[in-house]
């Protein structure tokens, strides 16, 4: 059966849940007037195993879900293929929320081909993630300019690891044909590539700490700047591409400063979803996210949004998010 008729087929028995669970006698004498709402269920788009979407997805739906007694909306997590995936799956209404790369929901609003990418929403800004070049000490590589010699993984397609290296090398002027092979491996197959020889060059973008990057740095491996001249490039053809450092020393010691960019990934919705379900969700996540942060390292450069993000956003806030952070305290 095709993927889009077994989501369908997910979405309808949640919905007749929720239908039943609404027509119980308990159901009717817990609500109030403000709690007749549609979307109580949102299903969350995160990423593929190995990748840091899928970690922070179970933070915030076991945050969700702790009190949906008294918020009557619940959250489950829905594994996917990363960023884009997500993206286009909340824009078309297969998803409720997403989790994406800020410069690639930027791309989908403003895509015609993308169905519904004018009715992207922002609901909060989540974590920082560079874009981690690394490559395979024994192969002799040592500088950006030099990773034809290799075989490289792009990732998975439907990824921001697919998204980020293919922004990469067209900043350089390169095609799959200019590599010594080219593989498209999610994070839980391109590390056991990596480490056994099979793959030179690997690009990603997580939140550090990261343990993955630390078992590659153990099998060899090292990270590579980006020049200056290709972030330029880079920043020139999507500018929520913004210049980050991973820090000396954050793996082992004879790790030095890497300079790259990364961008921020912001949890995404629909202007179609219920307003007073995203005002729900918005609000707990402004009130929770530092004992979030406390429960997820990957979530260690997550802020509170305020006032002053807004106009920075790569879409506008949904009506129900902006009702949120009116009433978060300056």
């Amino acid at each position: 059966m095709p993927m889009t008729h077994i989501w369908r087929s997910r979405l309808r028995a949640f919905g007749l849940a929720l239908t039943l669970a609404a027509m119980s006698p308990l159901a009717f004498s817990q609500r109030s007037g403000n709690d007749d709402f549609h979307d109580k269920l949102m299903q969350i788009g995160t990423g593929p195993s190995g990748g840091s979407f899928g970690p922070i997805g179970d933070t915030l739906c076991e945050t969700m879900n702790r009190v949906r007694s008294s918020t009557l909306v619940r959250c489950v997590q829905f594994p996917s293929a990363g960023s884009v995936f997500n993206i286009y799956a909340v824009a078309n209404g297969s998803l409720q929320l997403g989790f994406g790369q800020e410069d690639l929901v930027a791309e989908a609003a403003v895509n015609s081909n993308a169905k519904g990418g004018n009715l992207l929403r922002s609901v909060a800004l989540f974590h920082n993630s560079p874009i981690g070049i690394m490559v395979r000490k024994a192969s002799g590589i040592t500088e950006l300019s030099q990773i034809t010699k290799g075989i490289v993984n792009k990732g998975n397609k439907g990824s921001g690891i697919f998204a980020n290296a293919t922004a990469v090398l067209n900043a350089m002027n390169l095609t799959e044909r200019d590599f010594a092979g080219v593989t498209f491996l999610p994070p839980t197959e391109f590390e056991r590539a990596f480490c056994e020889g099979r793959v030179d060059v690997i690009f990603n973008a997580l939140a550090h700490p990261s343990d993955l990057y630390r078992r590659l740095r153990k099998c060899g491996g090292e990270f590579l700047d980006i020049p200056p001249d290709i972030m330029k490039k880079m920043m020139a053809n999507s500018p929520h591409l913004r210049p980050m450092d991973i820090a000396a020393g954050m793996y082992d010691a004879q790790q030095g400063e890497v300079k790259t960019l990364g961008m921020r990934n912001v949890l995404v919705s629909n202007s179609e979803v219920d307003e007073e379900a995203i005002y729900r969700v918005a609000k707990l996540i402004n009130s929770e996210y530092k004992k979030m942060q406390l429960k997820q390292p990957y979530l260690s450069s997550m802020k509170q949004m305020r006032q002053s993000d807004v106009n920075s956003l790569a879409v506008p806030l949904h009506p129900g998010a902006k009702r949120a952070l009116q009433e978060v305290q300056p």
